[in-house]
């Protein structure tokens, strides 16, 4: 979802901007840099960003504000963790501002909207069930990729609906009769999407997924 411009109020763009330079902030100090330094981290992390910009240019909508594409913001918190995550996510959403989707005035909205509320959910899911479930490839792929992706995916939804209807850019009645059917519709090919990339990863190039520990996720349970 691109927030245009004209849509939402100074008030919430200026928040957006303090919470989402806050955000990067975190994700900038917090990042493991000395990962970048391995060899072909570089290449695949920018490499999945290029990938995923060419999905973005897929959309669907219906007005203003309300034009969807696959996200991947589950892919890549997986993939690469919670920092280097929002930072790809804001990456994207520069560009795709750059290119005509969404405001600049908006731009700190749409990546907290699109990036830090699913990849941050995600995240948090992960987290979760690393200390709280067993460890398990099924529960990895299933919840973790999956499930992640559609709950972060409704998240974003919700969030992005309560911001249009504050604002006043749209009333709780034409947002409920097509902006909610259309997010729960793609939150499923979502999570579908970011299950068969992680599923692939995991089988074929493990090393790209920085959450996914062999020993732990495979052998250990082989052990047992």
């Amino acid at each position: 979802m691109d927030i245009p411009s004209g849509l939402i109020n100074s008030a919430w763009l200026w928040l957006s901007w303090i919470v989402y330079t806050l955000t990067v902030s975190y994700a900038l100090y917090t990042a493991p840099w000395a990962r970048m330094r391995e060899r072909d981290s570089t290449n695949i992390y920018f490499g999945t960003i290029v990938v995923l910009l060419l999905f973005w240019n897929l959309k669907a909508g219906i007005l203003p504000g309300q034009t969807f594409h696959f996200l991947g913001a589950t892919m890549m918190t997986l993939m690469f963790g919670w920092s280097f995550a929002v930072l790809a996510m804001g990456v994207l959403v520069l560009i795709s501002t750059f290119s005509g989707n969404g405001g600049w005035d908006t731009y700190a909205l749409n990546a907290f909207l699109l990036g830090a509320i699913p990849i941050t959910f995600t995240w948090l899911l992960l987290r979760v069930s690393q200390s709280r479930l067993p460890h398990n490839f099924f529960i990895y792929i299933f919840l973790n990729a999956f499930f992640a992706a559609v709950l972060g995916t409704i998240l974003m939804g919700s969030a992005s609906y309560g911001v249009l209807w504050v604002s006043e850019a749209y009333t709780s009645a034409e947002l409920s009769g097509g902006f909610l059917p259309l997010v729960i519709m793609l939150a499923f090919p979502e999570g579908t999407l970011n299950g068969i990339a992680i599923t692939i990863m995991v089988v074929y190039k493990p090393e790209w997924v920085a959450t996914f520990y062999d020993k732990l996720y495979l052998y250990e349970n082989k052990n047992k």
